[in-house]
């Protein structure tokens, strides 16, 4: 294809690996509530996950992640119970039990 280059440096970063994991734990949200949250993947910066209860981009959060104690984060995107947090600090992933 003409004008195409293939060899072009990327945009965006390469994102963290991440590791496929089944997680159940809870939050506890800015007005006290406490939900229960499934990690679905998770990475050294942020995690996918559901919840029943319904959350906005932007709410800050503090999360039980097993091997590491509770962590501060922060709502990224919401798609229905599916959303995605970034840690406000990135966690060595060894430190995390994915199980």
């Amino acid at each position: 294809m003409p004008g195409f280059n293939l060899k072009r440096t990327p945009r965006f970063a390469p994102r963290k690996p991440r590791l496929a994991a089944f997680i159940t734990t809870a939050a506890l949200l800015p007005d006290d509530r406490e939900i229960r949250v499934a990690i679905r993947n998770i990475s050294s910066e942020g995690f996918m996950a559901e919840s029943d209860s319904p959350l906005e981009a932007g709410c800050r959060f503090g999360i039980d992640i097993p091997g590491r104690g509770i962590v501060r984060g922060e709502v990224r995107w919401c798609d229905g119970e599916a959303f995605g947090a970034r840690f406000d600090r990135p966690l060595p992933l060894k430190e995390v039990d994915p199980d």
